[in-house]
């Protein structure tokens, strides 16, 4: 299996253009859209992957797209899951991760973690609707949400033998 960079600077073309049009007389530099490639996180970094994104590693939309493209370079199937640090369900998930059933659950899959707290001035710039936490939406091309949702609501009590199968 290939082995990625657990960093990564990604200048768009118009950066360049914009820097271009500097040095002859004119034009802004825009910011990069992505700063940083977020190291995967996952207790069995063999069987899945869990990167965690912040505000700060770039605008959503672009590094929605560059995970969901490393997510189809590895062979995995992306999902973003939305979270927040007040949501003991959350933390519950999280917790269990390295619990066998959870990782045969999540097995073969990209997850992408967002804290909805730190992400939610960026939503509007997504097709991601969020009524509550911890929500997994499926991700195609582009890092967009194929429509495919799984909620907290959906297992029950927060431990392993409730979450596995509903997130199989």
């Amino acid at each position: 299996m290939m082995k990625l960079p657990g960093r990564l600077l990604v200048l768009p073309a118009a950066a360049m253009a914009g820097l271009g049009c500097a040095l002859v007389g004119g034009g802004s530099v825009e910011r990069p859209v992505v700063t940083e490639i977020a190291p995967d996180q996952s207790p069995a970094p063999d069987r899945f992957s869990l990167v965690e994104l912040h505000p700060s590693q770039g605008d959503l939309p672009a590094l929605l797209a560059v995970h969901a493209d490393r997510a189809a370079e590895l062979g995995r199937r992306p999902f973003v899951e939305f979270s927040a640090q007040w949501c003991s369900s959350c933390l519950q998930l999280a917790r269990s991760l390295a619990d066998e059933r959870m990782i045969e659950a999540f097995d073969g899959t990209y997850i992408i973690r967002l804290d909805l707290d730190e992400w939610k001035s960026q939503l509007s710039q997504t097709d991601f609707v969020v009524f509550g936490v911890p929500a997994f939406f499926e991700v195609g091309g582009e890092g967009r949400p194929t429509g495919r949702t799984i909620t907290g609501a959906a297992w029950g009590e927060d431990i392993p033998e409730n979450m596995a199968p509903v997130l199989q």
